[in-house]
């Protein structure tokens, strides 16, 4: 299967749900819909969003840990997402939540880059 001009394919995802996501040169927190991928992690404006363009793409193959970061932002439910080149900060709707983003984005992020039938990622999913 060839990726054609850099479309995701929304008919695998793992997560998805609203977060807060810090702004890069503002450092406001704004409301958005992430969802998660096999090999991709998108924010949205709106839950509807998959018809237009995330705010954010970050392709998974290029991030180098997912953590907790409550301590460092002194804002409940945070965590973060380091690259090479930047670091995301995010925070989750309630403990469990960001558990589960961390834990989920975390084990996407290790996964070898096979390709998979849906019906064999619906089976290592869950």
């Amino acid at each position: 299967m060839v990726e054609s001009s850099g479309a995701e394919n929304f008919e695998v995802i793992i997560k998805e749900g609203w977060v807060e996501k810090r702004s890069r040169f503002i450092k406001e927190w704004r409301r958005r819909w992430m969802v998660l991928t096999p090999r991709f992690l998108f924010t949205f404006k709106n839950q509807q969003g998959y018809k237009d363009s995330p705010t954010e793409r970050l392709r998974l193959q290029e991030c180098a840990t997912v953590k907790s970061s409550e301590e460092e932002l002194k804002k409940d439910f945070a965590f973060r997402i380091d690259t090479r080149d930047r670091t995301f900060y995010f925070a989750a709707l309630d403990l469990p939540d960001k558990e589960s983003w961390i834990g989920s984005i975390g084990r996407a992020m290790v996964r070898p880059t096979v390709m998979r039938s849906p019906s064999e990622e619906e089976a290592l999913n869950g």
